[in-house]
């Protein structure tokens, strides 16, 4: 069934020529009174069922609740329906699996993924918002609870959904380099997860990203089909960038950085991200708080009922650093920001890089370094530069995770388990 969208900036005739073009079952009043006497008189012309209410989305609600609505078609226009508007009105269509049709544009929604497993879904606002750490966050918090699958998508993922037993093998750097050496991607996020959480990880590829956050291509399903079958309890669903598994989850964790700002959130598709989640995490809170106060501002005026996280990363090392050390990670900001942190800590940090994701200059800087262990992200050219420059000298390499930790006074941890209670309870009934 269609829907359509009308305002009263349109002569009711007008209107009705319109509706009988596109045979609606129904249309919803968006605002506007300049061409109209009264919502009654729009209701008497119309010929078809007149939802409206102040609040556009509350007709909206009512409308799809009383109506199988596969498609919403817009024929309001300015200045009731603004960009922004539209937008969000989008992001409540395609979190209910309806398209969303105007004069120029469309927009529609990836079909949802049902899971028969209790699942938790971890988005993200964009690229280097921390969201892996989050999700090997996750994956470990819920350790101690259940048996615990991850399933990531990657754009370095692999072609067939592989597993990693991150809870029964030791992942080390020489384990990570021949897979390098291999040809694969060492440092995609299934390993990544692997090794920071220590739990069963099935990683997956996509291509092509959407601007609400589905895929152009992945394999997502057969992902799923995979980690099913290594029994999990639960089951965590990691997205790649602002990209996320079409995946209907029980719950939703979103993670937004602080660094990015407030338009990752407001605008676009950022409120069909918050809307979903049950916890947003806002990362990196400490190297902006003005950017993190505004953040959590927007998620309640969107999301009322989402539990905040207001957090920073601090520095968790998989291993003992001996001697004088190096720390390569992604970010120049994150790369000082760590280094201070780990001289405060007592080791010596004598040099750091923030060039893991650019391998020629990261190959330069190493040529030149002194070091006697390697403090890395397992991200980008963490294993096939860093971790075999290390290896090649002789020198030890310690895997450095970021782990987010509350500035708010909450505890992550604790509203991670609650959720996974919630999900893992109510799927048992």
């Amino acid at each position: 069934m269609r829907l359509a969208l009308i305002d009263g900036e349109h002569y009711p005739d007008v209107n009705r020529w319109a509706l009988d073009k596109i045979k609606p079952c129904c249309a919803v009043f968006v605002g506007g009174i300049e061409k109209i006497g009264g919502i009654e008189d729009v209701e008497r012309a119309l010929g078809v069922k007149l939802y409206h209410d102040t609040d556009v989305f509350k007709a909206l609600e009512k409308a799809l609740k009383e109506n199988r609505i596969k498609e919403v078609i817009d024929l309001s226009d300015e200045p009731v329906l603004t960009p922004e508007l539209r937008f969000k009105i989008a992001s409540f269509l395609l979190r209910r699996g309806v398209s969303y049709r105007g004069a120029d544009f469309e927009f529609k929604p990836k079909e949802w993924i049902k899971v028969d497993v209790p699942s938790i879904n971890i988005i993200g606002t964009g690229k280097r918002v921390g969201k892996t750490s989050v999700g090997a966050f996750v994956g470990r918090t819920l350790k101690e609870l259940y048996n615990v699958v991850i399933v990531t998508m990657g754009r370095g993922g692999p072609e067939k959904p592989e597993v990693i037993r991150g809870d029964l093998i030791e992942i080390t750097p020489e384990y990570l380099l021949r897979v390098a050496e291999e040809g694969k991607h060492a440092a995609s996020d299934h390993f990544e997860d692997a090794l920071m959480a220590g739990v069963a990880t099935v990683g997956c590829r996509r291509c092509g990203g959407g601007l609400a956050g589905f895929s152009f291509f992945d394999i997502i399903k057969e992902g799923i089909e995979v980690a099913k079958s290594l029994n999990p309890e639960i089951i965590i669903l990691e997205g790649s960038g602002p990209t996320f598994a079409n995946v209907l989850a029980d719950g939703f964790i979103t993670v937004v950085s602080a660094v990015q700002g407030i338009e990752k959130v407001k605008s676009y598709f950022g409120p069909l991200r918050i809307a979903l989640a049950d916890i947003v995490v806002v990362t990196m809170a400490d190297s902006s708080p003005e950017n993190a106060e505004k953040i959590v501002k927007a998620v309640r005026e969107i999301n009322p009922d989402a539990d905040i996280h207001v957090t920073r990363f601090a520095p968790r090392l998989i291993g003992s650093v001996e001697g004088k050390a190096f720390v390569a990670t992604t970010s120049w900001e994150s790369a000082r920001k760590i280094s201070e942190e780990l001289n405060r800590l007592g080791l010596e940090i004598v040099a750091f890089s923030g060039n893991l994701a650019n391998r020629r200059k990261l190959m330069e800087e190493l040529k030149k370094a002194s070091y006697d262990t390697m403090i890395v992200e397992l991200k980008a050219g963490a294993v096939d530069v860093a971790v075999r420059d290390a290896l090649s000298k002789g020198k030890k390499v310690v895997f450095l995770d970021n782990e987010p930790r509350n500035i708010d006074g909450k505890s992550l941890a604790t509203a991670v388990k609650d959720l996974a209670r919630r999900v893992v309870n109510d799927k048992g009934r």
